[in-house]
């Protein structure tokens, strides 16, 4: 396997894991929301949202990994 196809199973494996931390943070505020309005609820959603942020800063980090990925393998 070249090493551009293994890059390769490694981005999409990368995103998948990116994927499934997106459903456990969809998960996780639909039981913060659960909770008592207060502190508690408010402290957990700021968390979650925390959270969700840098699963979106991985995303996007794959993506420019993928894009220079594309770049290098059509030339």
């Amino acid at each position: 396997m070249s090493q551009i196809m293994t890059k390769e199973s490694e981005l999409r494996l990368h995103w998948a894991e990116l994927q499934e931390l997106e459903q456990k943070v969809v998960e996780l505020v639909a039981t913060a929301l659960k909770l008592t309005p207060g502190l508690e609820r408010r402290h957990s959603l700021v968390v979650i949202d925390s959270f969700r942020a840098r699963i979106a800063s991985m995303k996007r980090s794959e993506l420019a990994r993928a894009s220079t990925m594309h770049r290098l393998k059509t030339g």
